[in-house]
């Protein structure tokens, strides 16, 4: 069974808290702003993918795997959008639903904020992750993206599968 698979059956919930402390450690004013918005619930739709949702109060911050029945906006998540969100710090009206004033102040808080959002993936998710984020934020890639750009996405792509590929059989050398 694929992992999809497996989210779109089970409801799990995936507390953030331990991220979120770190971002406040490095951004300094960054909790006083967030708990300001406090308390938020919304849905993120990835594009192909289930919707999930995020429950953000003063004492817990989780991810849900499934969607909010009453969310307060809705964040459709594409290629363009991510791309938007992560390497220009903005985000295409057309993708929020619902309280669009209260989306965007939530995501210009994250924007002003000074988190190494490369650092926080590695140190949470592992580095292929890690280096998948820097590669993407070191990037002046625009939508019109010509031939040779997809074809040096498709090698880089196929340079971290072979990376990940070793990684993984290193580690099952080390555990046998």
């Amino acid at each position: 069974m694929a992992w999809w698979q497996f989210i779109k059956q089970n409801k799990m919930h995936i507390s953030l808290n331990k991220i979120f402390n770190e971002a406040y450690k490095t951004s300094s004013g960054l909790q006083a702003r967030l708990e300001e918005l406090y308390p938020l619930v919304f849905n993120l739709n990835f594009s192909n993918v289930r919707t999930a949702s995020l429950h953000l109060n003063k004492q817990e911050q989780i991810f849900h795997t499934n969607s909010s029945s009453s969310p307060q906006f809705t964040l459709s998540i594409d290629a363009e959008a991510s791309w938007k969100i992560l390497k220009e710090k903005t985000i295409p009206s057309k993708k929020i639903e619902g309280d669009s004033e209260l989306a965007l102040m939530f995501l210009m808080v994250l924007a002003e904020s000074n988190v190494d959002l490369e650092i926080l993936i590695y140190n949470h998710f592992g580095t292929v992750p890690g280096l998948l984020m820097r590669r993407l934020l070191n990037q002046e890639y625009s939508n019109g993206q010509s031939k040779t750009d997809n074809a040096e996405l498709l090698s880089l792509q196929r340079e971290f599968r072979n990376i990940a590929v070793r990684i993984d059989r290193l580690e099952q050398t080390l555990v046998l």
